[in-house]
């Protein structure tokens, strides 16, 4: 609870001065002194004559932008974005987190219980986006669709929508091998709405209603289904920086599982194709319901993982190829003029 009551009070506070940034600064003094005014500027007037115009005869210059880049990449911190990535675009993904810190040195702090996830991604179209992956914790097969279906615009549609969905595989032995086991036991699926607004250059937010459903459970006291609560945001710190959280606040689960709710803090690298993130989180999984049922670590309490995520993103169109080409041309030929000797005039 302290972690939901800290993360949703700072999310609040980015909120509120991302959209009314002039309300925090101090209120100025009217000055008696009144200013001449310049004479109308007659060219100017007439080019705003002539826009309103163009305007009216061709309807396509009204039409309102798209809102790009609400978040740097297709995934928050553990768990995924409203970014898709786009059409006959292949996406590979490094995810890594170490044990606790807390291990103490006989751990080596968390680095010898580390666990890791390689994971592809591929643009059927600029909104629709497949994903698969494999973890090593609990040994998990992962696949997954994400659809944007509803995009921000600068007028008119000021949210971002995405539905996803995914369905992860448990590929490790059962515990007890005395009883029948069904191969419909290990599987275990999400269905999540995730709700963004970039709310400026500097500030986005996203919320995440999911229903994660597991077909085995621990125990009978532990739900099949269970409805979770996200909440990321983003702060750009600079061109490619920024710091980001995320925070999923189970809803009326199992007391007594010892579970506890992800949380994450994050930072950002962006590099030209590559997406660089380090992050500090009480989840050591790394698909959805792992890091959403199945976090034992108490953040506070030094139950904390430290972690990175790398993605490179290439075309694998004909049009890719081709600037590919265009691009490797145009180096080679800036190598083969450098080496060139020129003559002083």
């Amino acid at each position: 609870m302290k972690n939901a009551l800290l993360f949703f009070f700072l999310v609040s506070a980015c909120s509120l001065f991302a959209e009314n940034p002039a309300a925090f600064k101090p209120a100025r003094r009217n000055k008696s002194v009144v200013t001449p005014q310049a004479p109308a500027d007659t060219s100017h007037s007439l080019l705003s004559e002539i826009d309103s115009i163009q305007a009216v005869t061709n309807p396509m210059l009204d039409k309102p932008k798209r809102i790009y880049n609400t978040f740097g990449g297709t995934h928050l911190i553990n768990g995924q974005s409203v970014e898709t990535i786009n059409k006959k675009t292949m996406a590979f993904i490094i995810a890594h987190r170490f044990g606790r810190v807390n291990g103490g040195w006989r751990e080596f702090f968390g680095l010898d219980q580390a666990s890791i996830r390689f994971g592809f991604e591929y643009g059927i179209l600029d909104n629709l986006t497949v994903g698969f992956g494999r973890s090593t914790f609990n040994k998990t097969f992962d696949g997954y669709v994400k659809y944007r279906f509803l995009t921000q615009k600068e007028k008119g549609m000021p949210l971002s929508m995405c539905f996803y969905s995914n369905m992860a595989i448990n590929s490790s032995k059962f515990i007890n091998q005395s009883q029948h086991n069904y191969f419909s036991s290990r599987l275990s699926f999400v269905f999540q709405l995730m709700i963004a607004r970039k709310f400026n250059d500097w500030f986005s937010l996203q919320l995440m209603p999911t229903v994660v459903h597991k077909n085995l459970v621990a125990t009978e006291q532990d739900k099949n289904t269970l409805f979770v609560l996200g909440a990321g945001f983003k702060v750009k710190l600079s061109k490619r920086m920024a710091f980001l959280g995320e925070y999923y606040l189970r809803i009326k689960d199992n007391k007594l599982s010892g579970n506890q709710d992800a949380f994450a803090i994050g930072l950002d690298v962006v590099t030209g194709g590559h997406v660089f993130q380090f992050q500090v989180t009480n989840a050591q999984a790394m698909y959805d319901t792992g890091f959403m049922r199945e976090t034992t670590g108490r953040f506070w309490k030094g139950d904390i993982h430290f972690g990175f995520n790398i993605s490179r993103t290439w075309g694998v169109g004909k049009q890719a190829k081709l600037e590919r080409k265009e691009k490797h041309a145009k180096k080679k030929m800036a190598k083969a003029d450098a080496a060139t000797p020129h003559s002083a005039p």
